[in-house]
């Protein structure tokens, strides 16, 4: 018999994590490309990616020291945390394109 602490609960997630890069990170990406009107915030947003993109290969290099050190229960907090952040950029991706229908929600 299974008790409540070895049970999985996605109760606090409310998106699932999605691929690496997949059609939220592609609409995101745009959408902050659009808002970036010159030269330097362009190269700001490709800086932004390389970083991202070098921490990736860092965490995917490192993937066993770092799920020892967490260990489950770090790692059930770290999957709703991204989650959590996930929420947080899927409200800010539709809030921009609801903005952009309907531009007296931006008043």
């Amino acid at each position: 018999m299974h008790d409540a602490a070895t049970r999985t609960s996605i109760a606090v997630v409310p998106l699932t994590i999605p691929l690496l890069t997949g059609p939220a990170t592609m609409s995101t990406v745009v959408i902050y490309a659009e808002k970036a009107k010159t030269f330097w915030q362009t190269g700001a947003l490709v800086g932004y990616g390389v970083v991202i993109a070098l921490a990736t290969a860092l965490c995917f290099a490192l993937a066993e020291p770092i799920a020892r050190f967490l260990g489950k229960t770090g790692i059930n907090v770290m999957t709703r945390l991204m989650g959590l952040i996930l929420a947080a950029l899927a409200v800010e991706v539709m809030s921009d394109g609801l903005v952009k229908l309907f531009p007296v929600l931006g008043r």
